[in-house]
């Protein structure tokens, strides 16, 4: 009996590049895929090409690939996202003094940041918050603070992709408008522990950020405690701060990272 052929042969291609580049420890280029997985060049630079278009896969400034953010789209919902939203609100409940607060968990997706999870207050915020809302990274909390738990290296590759020339116009007078605004803010949260957004969003809305980590103690999320600005004046502005530093804690040890690994404090 002939063996039956192969009809879909550019798909199992594709597969077979999405595990090439999971299991790479740097960002493969397309020579390097063509040679490990023994296909021509030009097959390569086909498949790579739609695969980057489809969202499947990400090129890096260095020109390797890396996975794609469409495959959360796909994953997420089944299994990390919904375990990362999961743990969030099984933390969240933890935490009695974050009951007058609207709350959120959100992803970082290129130059935005997706809102998975929200758990709102009763006060009045004048601006609402909604799972799937997307926001400009650079002006949220959490945006701000996931950018800050990359290392330098990451940070500066982040920056190559997503040019100044490239960033959506401030949403107040108080958003980021240049690199060397955005990279003292970085510096100043890394230093502190926690990101402020000072009304970048919305005119009297405040919101103190931090990053969640997983078990590899890679950046996966970012935790937002919001308030207004009218409010404000009823707590001391690091506390607010410091409580969403611990929640973000809190997420990350029930997604099993634990200090001392990886780099993390001791």
């Amino acid at each position: 009996m002939s063996k039956p052929q192969d009809s879909v042969p550019a798909l199992r291609r594709a597969v077979r590049i999405l595990d090439l580049v999971k299991a790479a420890p740097r960002p493969p280029l397309a020579a390097d895929v063509a040679r490990q997985l023994d296909l021509p060049r030009s097959t390569v630079h086909g498949l790579l090409g739609v695969m980057v278009e489809l969202g499947l896969l990400e090129k890096t400034s260095s020109q390797g690939y890396r996975l794609g953010t469409r495959l959360l789209d796909w994953v997420g919902g089944v299994t990390e996202k919904r375990d990362l939203v999961t743990e969030f609100y099984q933390a969240l409940d933890g935490f009695s003094d974050l009951g007058p607060f609207t709350v959120t968990l959100t992803l970082l997706e290129g130059m935005e940041v997706v809102y998975v999870a929200c758990r709102n207050s009763a006060t009045v915020l004048g601006a609402s918050f909604r799972v799937g809302m997307r926001l400009p990274a650079i002006f949220t909390a959490t945006g701000n603070a996931m950018l800050a738990e990359m290392d330098d290296t990451s940070f500066r590759e982040w920056l190559t992709l997503h040019p100044a020339s490239t960033w959506p116009e401030p949403l107040t007078p108080n958003g980021i408008r240049s690199v060397t605004t955005l990279v003292r803010e970085i510096a100043e949260i890394r230093d502190r522990g926690y990101a402020v957004d000072d009304e970048q969003i919305h005119d009297g809305l405040w919101c103190f950020g931090a990053g969640v980590k997983d078990y590899s103690g890679r950046m996966v999320a970012g935790v937002g405690v919001s308030l207004p600005q009218t409010e404000l004046g009823r707590y001391d502005v690091s506390e607010l701060g410091r409580r969403a530093a611990a929640l973000a804690q809190a997420v990350s040890g029930r997604l099993g990272y634990r200090n001392g690994v990886d780099g993390a404090e001791t």
